[in-house]
């Protein structure tokens, strides 16, 4: 069976401009006998808006409860369920969900709000915002300045100098670091009082029922080398109360109706990255934490959304104390963490959950055809019930690729591959194929594709989605595989994949192509520099020198522990690095490459990349590097939209010219 002609229901760029993304939720059983709110990203005229919308929990339409030129996140009722508060452009707003009244915005920090909750009474809320000014950035220090040259009050708006004397200045997606974020209490009629103090920022102010205003800090001396965060009290003089001691520290926290705690951390020290985070309870009175989800000690617990930017990636993915999301043969699955019980098949992909009393709410795709998330309710018999249909209604007249998933033979054991089939075609038919490389590497491709994987097969080719080691969806000692092994032990799995798919008539040699985001652009980088098996390549935001990723990279010198990779201060770890990096082997690669560059990236920075750009084109080969303004790392799903388009039009177009859909 050939081709499909019905090209007009192909998943295609243009598609894009109606994409509607939900993302963020929130559930109150008193608001209205059970209401469910939600975000929801539109395309309009060309720019990103985010608006509220409510949904009953019993079922019913969806009704939009915000609607304008901005970005309305981070929906939390009241205590009560009478009020809703949210974050519209970075600052606090409050919204009767009746809809009898217009939005009311609440501060006004010159910086923004980052996260807030609210306090038990329902008159104040706990209020994450940074200081007006850093240390780092105080200008009264004339010592080295020359008489007549300006004053410490210079009116430029920039300070002299920036004085830096401990890593973790910077972070990707947010830029310099320069001033401290404090927790302030903000009553609703607007009066802000900071609570915490000090150079050293907090995250995450969670509430307790006595008003107790949890946090997420390290004060420890060596916290911006390898940070090791855990949730402390906040006391009444501003001090901070360690509640927790994990070993290994603390993703993220709740505190439940009963003032416990759900906490998400490791209890190994110096994680690895096939160390997986686990659940705790944590009662602040007691002296150890309770390990939740103990049957799922081998995956990793707290995972959601996944790969694939169906799900709304401006908006961060969130739990509940009382559920989260586990990862699992390439599904992120939700479970009761009060049961330990699944609240869904396998083969789910949940992306954020919300619970209050017996309600609970899910942004999930459930197990079976490829379709966008919507919010789903959990309910206590095991039913999914699905709430709204508008996240996915964009979807509703194409004509979805065929997956199939296969498990390839491996050298450390079989690889699995979700393997993307062009609509109308037959997995006989002799297509070109892309092999497409996630990210993490802790990370892995499941049920739900990324839109990347559906452009290309809405263009005609096939897409294989391998989950060498080093991924998440076979367990801890599927990634222990890769632990300093980067570019031979995944590198050989993708390698055997592509054996497979040539031998099971999936794929034709000399019709392959290559691509990856992130750890997927190190991997493409290392396999068109070890080998000529790919036609066509595009790297996008990824690593080419290990050795100077350390220090260019946020968070370099811990991930360096974490891979095994190890760091340049020894001669032995230098050389490992080195001997994992593609610009060693910069003359080999032949491949035309395609660099994508987020030119704001602190987490693979453009610096890196320019080096081997300029390798390849001292040396004549093939190859375009282009660079994204005010973009940060995972721009391809959160990005400015016009930049998130033009970038997956550049990747097609490369791969139509490099790797032509027509037989050669």
């Amino acid at each position: 069976m050939g081709i499909s002609t019905r090209s007009r229901r192909r998943f295609a760029p243009g598609r894009l401009h109606t994409q509607v993304a939900i993302g963020h939720l929130a559930v109150h059983s008193c608001a209205e006998d059970g209401l469910v709110v939600f975000t929801c990203r539109t395309v309009v005229g060309g720019r990103d808006r985010i608006g509220l919308w409510a949904v009953p929990y019993a079922g019913g339409p969806a009704r939009p409860l915000t609607d304008g030129p901005w970005c309305d996140t981070r929906p939390r009722f009241s205590p009560d369920g009478r009020s809703l508060a949210f974050l519209r452009d970075g600052q606090l707003y409050l919204l009767a969900p009746a809809g009898t009244s217009a939005p009311r915005r609440v501060t006004d920090f010159p910086r923004g709000v980052q996260d807030f909750d609210w306090g038990p009474d329902g008159t104040w809320l706990a209020v994450l915002a940074e200081d007006a000014r850093a240390p780092e950035e105080r200008r009264e220090d004339t010592r080295y300045r020359t008489d007549g040259l300006g004053s410490a009050d210079s009116t430029d708006g920039e300070p002299t100098c920036r004085v830096l004397e401990r890593a973790g200045w910077r972070l990707d997606g947010e830029g310099l670091l320069l001033h401290p974020r404090q927790v302030h209490r903000v009553e609703t009629t607007g009066a802000a009082r900071r609570l915490t103090a000090g150079p050293r920022s907090v995250a995450r102010p969670r509430t307790g029922p006595d008003g107790t205003v949890y946090v997420l800090a390290d004060p420890g001396p060596e916290a911006d080398l390898a940070p090791c965060p855990q949730v402390h009290a906040v006391t009444p003089d501003g001090s901070l109360r360690p509640v927790t001691a994990l070993a290994g520290g603390v993703v993220r926290h709740h505190v439940r109706a009963d003032g416990t705690l759900t906490v998400i951390g490791r209890t190994r020290p110096d994680p690895r990255d096939q160390d997986p985070p686990q659940a705790f309870h944590v009662d602040p009175a007691a002296d150890r934490p309770v390990h939740l989800l103990p049957r799922c000690g081998d995956q990793w617990v707290g995972a959601l959304g996944g790969e694939s930017d169906l799900h709304d990636w401006w908006t961060e993915a969130e739990d509940c104390a009382e559920a989260t999301g586990v990862a699992h043969d390439g599904g992120v699955r939700p479970y009761d963490l009060i049961t330990g019980e699944p609240l869904a098949g396998p083969g789910t992909v949940v992306g954020s959950l919300a619970r209050h009393g017996p309600l609970t709410v899910a942004v999930l795709v459930p197990a079976g055809p490829i379709a966008a998330p919507e919010v789903h309710a959990l309910d206590a018999d095991g039913t999914v019930r699905r709430l709204t249909t508008l996240g996915s209604a964009w979807l509703d007249d194409w004509e979805p690729p065929v997956m199939e998933r296969l498990e390839a033979p491996g050298p450390a054991g079989p690889v699995t591959v979700h393997l993307l089939h062009p609509p109308g075609s037959d997995p006989s038919d002799p297509l070109p194929t892309v092999v497409s490389l996630h990210g993490g590497p802790t990370n892995q491709w499941g049920p739900l594709p990324n839109i990347e994987a559906l452009l290309l097969a809405g263009a005609g080719y096939r897409v294989a989605l391998p989950n060498p080691r080093g991924s998440t969806d076979r367990g801890s000692a599927w990634v222990a595989g890769l632990h300093g092994a980067w570019g031979r032990a995944d590198a050989e799995d993708v390698h055997a994949v592509v054996d497979h798919l040539i031998a099971t008539g999936r794929a034709t040699p000399g019709r392959l192509g290559v691509c990856g985001l992130s750890y997927g652009g190190f991997l493409t980088h290392w396999l068109v520099a070890t080998g000529d098996r790919f036609a066509a390549a595009v790297a996008e935001n990824g690593v080419s020198n290990q050795v100077s990723a350390w220090a260019n990279c946020d968070i370099g010198p811990s991930y360096g522990t974490a891979s095994g990779m190890g760091d340049p201060l020894e001669d032995e770890g230098a050389a490992r690095l080195w001997e994992a990096s593609p610009l060693r082997l910069a003359f080999r690669i032949r491949t035309p490459l395609l660099m994508l560059q987020a030119e704001d990236d602190l987490r693979c920075p453009a610096a890196d990349n320019e080096q081997l750009f300029l390798a390849l084109r001292r040396l004549g080969r093939t190859v375009r590097y282009v660079l994204y303004p005010e973009s940060s790392h995972l721009y391809q799903g959160n990005g400015r939209f016009d930049r998130r388009l033009d970038r997956h039009e550049r990747l097609l177009d490369w791969f139509r010219t490099h790797l032509p859909l027509d037989h050669p």
